[in-house]
């Protein structure tokens, strides 16, 4: 079951709001605003969690209804209004973003849909936001901000709703509407958040109000979720499947097939028969069928799939297939995952039943060939979306006959990962560990070849108790003053690599995700 709690990087980015909200009142200087951007981008980061996290729930909803449907029905239709009127009240936000920047900067909505924070230039304008948020009133009730006020609350009391009155104590919608309690001025809700404020400030507090809308979505759901004593199957692994309707297709038909995400567990084996009495072996969780073609057409099989749900009970799934038994032809094979990379040597095996492979001609288009040995090429992509393997067969009578052609898929190398030191994602490390590391490295995350990105460039950001402090680095190396930097942390404090930049054996430079280091 998906977990609603903040991460410890979700709560120190709505810590850091606080204080920026809160110095707001004292001085607006360049510092502040630029600490803006990187608690922006951190909310916006969350909000992306937040989403996944609440997509796994409705897959999870999803998977109990099928097991269920009668128990949990009711409670599946409440959180699909959750996910409906949290899906408009983003977008309606959204929209007072868009409508934020396209005023203040004079710029096309298109434009402003794509303009990152960072690259603003009216940052410190309160006049247009205040307009628009606040309007010519005293109160904020002619402006955007009361409109919004509005709809948080009926968003809030819809969730709300949707929480048994003897739940209501323990889970709490957490979206805050209420006038501030302590301000010197009497403000309500709506000038305290929005009137008088830079435009990264107005922006930066949409932002966090998304946050707050995704993660009260995730709080009911998974509260709706857990109200239901289904016997739905806890599973550890889950993978890609693509079940075709025939794994063989004549020339001018369609090819069908149903793509989808399987889940399975490794270590609880289950049942399955093939028809009545053959019992597959399982391995991790997969069960190993195989059967001898000894005729040519349509075999059609069946059979069942028992489990052991957590209450004990039997649960069985009935499945049937079939496949096609063909003479053998042509066979191309790409060794890696079937595609061809970009600006990589791809291992390729072209064979045809009943010819030997020195009796074959091999070419290809958008690519250049390299014999490997029997039967195995390298292919190295020149241009283009795809590669045609054309192979012929050198006959005994002289005679240069077509095999076929077959088509792979030219992809990009994947977008590759940062790491610092023995950490490849975001952690804690000792500050004598930190401080002896030369630089960034990037890897590829589970990817068949084995090639080595380049960092190019990236900038360290750390806060201080004077202020954020940033650097940057042309290449992959640790500059002076970041090492020195580290070197005088405190403990808990938090190191931030971002527009990290790295290149693969492509050529192409990519924007890598970023990576925080806690201080220990």
């Amino acid at each position: 079951m998906a977990s609603a709690k903040d991460t410890p990087r979700q709560k120190m980015i709505g810590m850091m709001y606080l204080v920026l909200t809160a110095l707001l009142a004292l001085n607006v200087s360049k510092d502040i605003l630029d600490a803006f951007v990187i608690v922006n981008k951190g909310l916006e980061n969350s909000n992306l969690n937040f989403s996944e996290r609440n997509e796994n729930l409705y897959n999870e909803f999803d998977l109990a209804k099928t097991v269920d449907p009668v128990l949990v029905t009711p409670s599946w239709k409440k959180a699909q209004e959750a996910r409906k009127e949290s899906e408009k009240l983003v977008k309606y936000i959204d929209e007072l973003q868009t409508q934020l920047i396209t005023k203040t900067e004079k710029v096309e909505a298109s434009i402003a849909d794509t303009l990152q924070m960072q690259n603003i230039e009216n940052k410190d304008s309160y006049d247009m936001p205040t307009n628009i948020m606040i309007g010519d009133s005293e109160d904020g009730s002619k402006g955007a901000s009361r409109e919004l006020k509005n709809k948080l609350i009926q968003y809030r009391e819809l969730l709300t709703g949707f929480i048994l009155p003897k739940d209501r104590k323990t889970v709490k919608v957490d979206i805050n509407t209420e006038d501030p309690v302590n301000s010197e001025e009497n403000e309500n809700w709506e000038l305290y958040n929005f009137y008088d404020r830079p435009l990264v400030a107005s922006l930066t507090i949409l932002s966090k109000l998304k946050n707050d809308v995704k993660s009260s979505e995730s709080l009911v759901v998974d509260y709706l979720l857990k109200q239901n004593d289904t016997e739905v199957m806890k599973f550890d692994t889950i993978a890609a499947k693509v079940v075709p309707q025939s794994n063989y297709v004549l020339l001018g038909e369609e090819y069908k097939a149903d793509v989808f995400i399987a889940a399975f567990s490794k270590t609880k084996k289950p049942e399955i028969k093939i028809g009545e009495t053959t019992t597959l072996n399982v391995e991790n969780g997969l069960g190993k069928y195989t059967a001898r073609a000894d005729k040519e057409g349509i075999v059609d099989y069946n059979g069942t799939i028992k489990l052991i749900s957590n209450t004990g009970k039997e649960v069985v799934f009935p499945f049937k297939s079939q496949y096609i038994v063909a003479k053998p032809s042509l066979t191309v094979s790409a060794d890696a995952m079937n595609v061809v990379y970009q600006g990589l040597d791809n291992p390729i095996s072209v064979s045809v039943p009943g010819i030997p492979n020195e009796k074959l001609s091999v070419s290809a288009t958008n690519a250049t060939l390299i014999p490997a040995g029997s039967g195995k090429y390298k292919v190295k992509v020149t241009g283009g979306n795809k590669v045609d393997v054309n192979v012929f067969a050198n006959m005994e009578d002289g005679e240069k006959r077509s095999m076929g052609t077959i088509t792979l898929r030219v992809k990009r190398i994947p977008k590759p990962s940062a790491q610092y030191g023995s950490l490849r994602e975001s952690g804690v490390m000792s500050k004598s560990e930190a401080s002896v590391q030369a630089g960034l490295s990037a890897y590829y995350e589970n990817f068949d070849f084995n090639i080595i990105p380049k960092v190019t460039s990236f900038r360290m950001s750390v806060l201080t108790p004077t202020g954020f402090v940033d650097y940057a680095s042309a290449n992959n190396m640790m500059t002076p003053q970041m090492i020195q930097l580290i070197k005088q942390m405190r403990k808990n404090q938090k190191i931030l690599f971002e527009d990290i930049r790295a290149v693969g054996p492509d050529g192409i430079e990519v924007k890598l995700p970023p990576l925080t280091i806690k201080i220990n």
